[in-house]
């Protein structure tokens, strides 16, 4: 190589070299701001690259054109090739990633979108080389590289094999990004694939990068293809005493009442064992996600122990089951003490004033005490209604539909606080959805247990017909306030007669 060292005049080199040393200085200090902009951020490195090129041709053309003049080839080839691979980096976040959101369409896999770059480069490189080095034969340069290759190949096969393991897992698509997997032992969400392995993202949102060539040779359980919805199994023993229809009714309701089990694809009931202390079922339903499938079985399984509970249903241990005729004097005095309990708990409601000591003690003996678990309904609005609940324990919402479909809360109730009496009384549907906003202990009265009473002594009609007006008096007051608007009581003797009549008295 023929140098001009003429050309090596230390000032103008020294003057050059300032000046790209500040002037880069300059572009840092502006790439700090530039950094706000994510794009930026991402083809950081190679902006870097382009920037210090640039100044080096702005300021040092004419040293390095008296080098040789490969050298200031070389440096204008590595700035036209960095410009062309931020363009391509642009290229391929519009299109597989901003596109993509607008779209909705799945993610692209990194391996995929990395290798179509990597091609591209390389054709634009063949084409700089034969443009800003037309004396280099490119013959010698290919057989180089085949040697190169081969050498590097025997190096790294292991890597390679990753990298041709991605391509036929992006070619044969067992999976895309965003599916939940099993591969092997590890279950996750595919976060992406890159030419090495594949990324999953746990539910404890741990992540596990598993190499594409140990994929390949693993089975693979896609819960999210060909459709998300999952089924879920749950296994239950009850106790031989419970008719299995009632077993299964009580189930299904349990289903139908958690909103997200999905109600297009039925759920299915079956009693699959006698075993030794239980008879055991298998129930199947479906959800929208997998994603979601524990947090889903764990509501259904609170609402179906509260259920049972409600139902009398017992989930028996796994012991011998040793039963004793003579109920225990402790029970007995325990019994006792409750139905004490609850006749206070009732005699203290205006419904039941008038009622006498007799009468409350058969209301309290013959009540129902039943359990609700958080987000569970009491009762629904619209549906017919028979039964007066008191809180024991606990607080519920009460909620009422608009023209929109959303729900509307109009108060919530604590222990000793009652619902339901007109629905008792006259049989009116529900006004309201009354929900548990925790676990919440209740006293039923239905029509059955107060229609003897009713029955026995028709002069307490006219003493709930007169609490029945009060308390509607009451309601339309508070909605008169609220809507600035008269509203108009329900008389004392139309709801006379609606109790007779739903009573079936004389």
């Amino acid at each position: 190589m023929n140098l001009d060292w003429g050309t090596f005049q230390t000032g103008d080199w020294l003057i050059g070299l300032v000046s790209t040393f500040v002037a880069y200085v300059i572009f840092t200090f502006l790439q700090r701001f530039l950094h706000r902009i994510p794009f930026l951020r991402i083809i950081a490195f190679q902006l870097n690259l382009l920037a210090l090129a640039l100044l080096t041709l702005l300021f040092l053309t004419p040293q390095l054109t008296g080098l040789h003049h490969y050298v200031l080839s070389a440096v204008q080839a590595t700035a036209v090739f960095l410009l062309v691979v931020i363009v391509f980096r642009a290229i391929d976040i519009f299109f597989f990633d901003q596109l993509r959101r607008w779209r909705h369409q799945a993610p692209v896999p990194v391996v995929v979108r990395d290798i179509g770059r990597w091609a591209l480069s390389l054709v634009i490189s063949v084409f700089l080389i034969r443009y800003f080095f037309a004396g280099v034969n490119l013959d010698v340069l290919a057989v180089s590289s085949i040697v190169a290759g081969y050498i590097l190949g025997n190096a790294t096969k292991d890597s390679l094999g990753n990298l041709f393991s991605g391509l036929e897992l992006n070619t044969d698509s067992p999976f895309r990004i965003g599916d939940w997997v099993t591969m092997g032992n590890h279950t996750g969400c595919v976060v992406d694939t890159t030419w090495r392995a594949t990324r999953l993202k746990t539910k404890t949102h741990d992540y596990i990068v598993i190499p594409n060539s140990v994929i390949a040779r693993e089975p693979i359980i896609n819960y999210s293809c060909p459709k998300r919805d999952h089924g879920c199994i749950i296994k239950v023993g009850v106790d031989y005493g419970t008719p299995p229809n009632k077993v299964r009714q009580t189930i299904m309701q349990v289903l139908d009442d958690t909103p997200p089990v999905l109600k297009q694809l039925p759920p299915v009931v079956r009693l699959t064992d006698y075993a030794d202390f239980s008879i055991n079922f298998t129930i199947r339903f479906f959800i929208a996600d997998y994603a979601e499938l524990e947090e889903i079985m764990s509501d259904v399984m609170y609402r179906l122990w509260y259920a049972f509970k409600r139902e009398g249903i017992t989930i028996p241990f796994p012991i011998r089951d040793v039963r004793i005729k003579e109920r225990a004097a402790g029970e007995e005095v325990e019994r006792d003490k409750e139905i004490r309990q609850l006749q206070d708990l009732l005699g203290n409601l205006d419904l039941f004033s008038s009622l006498s000591t007799d009468d409350l003690k058969r209301l309290a003996e013959q009540a129902q005490i039943r359990v609700y678990g958080r987000g569970e309904c009491l009762v629904n609005e619209g549906e017919p209604g028979g039964s007066l609940f008191l809180i024991r324990n606990g607080v519920v919402k009460l909620t009422v539909a608009q023209a929109d479909g959303r729900q509307t809360v109009l108060a919530t109730m604590t222990s000793g606080q009652f619902f339901g009496e007109r629905s008792l009384l006259t049989g009116m549907q529900r006004s309201a959805t009354v929900t548990a906003e925790a676990d919440v202990v209740v006293v039923v009265v239905d029509k059955p247990v107060l229609a003897p009473i009713l029955q026995a002594n028709t002069n307490l009609v006219a003493s709930l017909a007169a609490v029945l007006e009060q308390r509607d008096a009451d309601r339309a007051a508070r909605r008169q306030a609220d809507s600035k608007m008269p509203v108009v009581p329900t008389p004392q003797l139309v709801w006379l007669q609606r109790i007779t009549r739903f009573f079936g008295l004389d």
